[in-house]
């Protein structure tokens, strides 16, 4: 683990803060390049992103302070000194970031599924880059497990499963299934926000269950705080895939193959 990845005159510098950094640039970039080849103009691409970003931020401290509440009690000044108690909540920050982007895009009249579709591609490799931060950083831990792959954390005696390693595997293989996905959207003409509720459909389900995985604070039914996020997002990407963009059609038609194979039988 690599917490401090360099010091200049007392001034330290994290890893988490380096990789952060550099995964808001690799997300702002490819944002940038999925809304222009969609006919997006510069000014409001800029102000989307300008807004997503203060909205991520807010909403993440928001999240960490809301699930550790006792940590702020004794003083409400340490919800903005991060250099005092240091925290933000990924998936918290994610919403609130795409909500800001919906909202301020249907006053530019950019399509919600438009926005879904660029922030599914530019959203597995950013974090990624944050992931191996958060790796260096020693941030987040997992359980303690005796694995051959097992490592050891700063401050922790015990070998623990490496959750960030876990998450970067499966963000890889998500990162290849949506740009998969995405050829076959440009090629078949499906509806807009087909990938981006793809992604978030399989983002949440490998969170969901990589949690089980991680050291963290269990709140209701043995489910993390993370865990129940996941669950509610998952099932409002179900509920997007159902309603706007053809999940109703795919399920009659499945449901219609199925009923087709099997003869009607009559019960008397």
């Amino acid at each position: 683990m690599y917490p401090i990845l360099f010091s200049i005159s007392g001034f330290h510098l994290s890893s988490l803060s380096i990789f952060l950094i550099l995964a808001w640039c690799v997300f702002s970039f490819i944002f940038w390049k999925s809304l222009r080849d969609e006919g997006v103009g510069e000014e409001h691409i800029f102000d989307l992103t300008f807004y997503g970003t203060l909205a991520a931020f807010v909403g993440a401290r928001l999240g960490f302070v809301a699930f550790h509440f006792d940590q702020f009690q004794s003083s409400f000044l340490k919800v903005v000194a991060l250099w005092v108690s240091p925290g933000l909540s990924l998936l918290s920050g994610v919403f609130a970031a795409l909500a800001t982007i919906i909202f301020f895009g249907k006053r530019t009249k950019v399509r919600i599924g438009t926005i879904l579709d660029a922030f599914a591609l530019a959203f597995p490799g950013a974090l990624i880059l944050g992931t191996v931060g958060s790796l260096l950083d020693g941030s987040e831990v997992g359980k303690i497990a005796a694995l051959p792959w097992s490592i050891r954390y700063v401050g922790l005696p015990e070998p623990r499963h490496p959750y960030q390693i876990y998450q970067i595997a499966s963000l890889v293989v998500i990162l290849a299934v949506i740009g998969y996905l995405t050829s076959q959207a440009r090629s078949k003409k499906w509806a807009l926000g087909t990938v981006g509720v793809g992604f978030f459909l399989l983002w949440t389900t490998v969170l969901f269950a990589l949690e089980f995985l991680k050291d963290s604070r269990i709140y209701w039914y043995r489910l993390s705080a993370n865990q129940w996020a996941a669950l509610l997002s998952f099932s409002a990407a179900a509920g997007a895939w159902y309603a706007y963009t053809g999940g109703k059609f795919v399920i009659r038609r499945v449901w219609t193959i199925i009923y087709a194979k099997f003869p009607k039988r009559r019960f008397t």
